[in-house]
């Protein structure tokens, strides 16, 4: 593999540990959320706006990376079967990450309701996130 590939490759795996601490991040400050005082719940939101920022920013990257590796280290020859079960648990993750952006506002307008949701789909993120490390394992071996 050539340089340029390792450097992309190296991007690819800093976006996704970005990626990986703002889904262990953001379930600790989003379950304080529902209460907190109005004074704490500001700060709160300024904590999450940052963790979003960084996992859209991550979760662009990875898209990139993810797209130019398979293009230079593996000729768009998909590996295996395992490779699919990782876009899908890519897809997930999106939709998830979507699910959690809408939630989020909401929330922020003072949606309790919205707060609490915050918690499960925080977790179905990171479910999303275990099937796609765990599919990525068995599909690049």
């Amino acid at each position: 593999m050539s340089v340029v590939a390792l450097l992309i490759f190296f991007i690819h795996i800093v976006a996704f540990i970005a990626g990986g601490a703002n889904l262990v991040l953001m379930p600790i400050v989003g379950a304080k959320l529902p209460t907190a005082t109005p004074e704490q719940r500001g700060l709160l939101f300024e904590i999450v706006e940052g963790f979003a920022k960084v996992g859209k920013y991550a979760l662009a990257t990875l898209l990139v990376t993810g797209l130019l590796t398979l293009w230079l280290k593996w000729s768009w020859e998909v590996p295996n079967f395992w490779f699919w079960i990782k876009m899908l648990g890519i897809a997930a993750m999106i939709v998830c990450i979507g699910l959690n952006e809408a939630n989020r506002k909401k929330a922020g307008q003072g949606d309790m309701a919205a707060a609490k949701r915050g918690k499960m789909l925080g977790q179905l993120t990171g479910v999303a996130f275990l099937v796609v490390v765990f599919s990525a394992v068995f599909a690049f071996n």
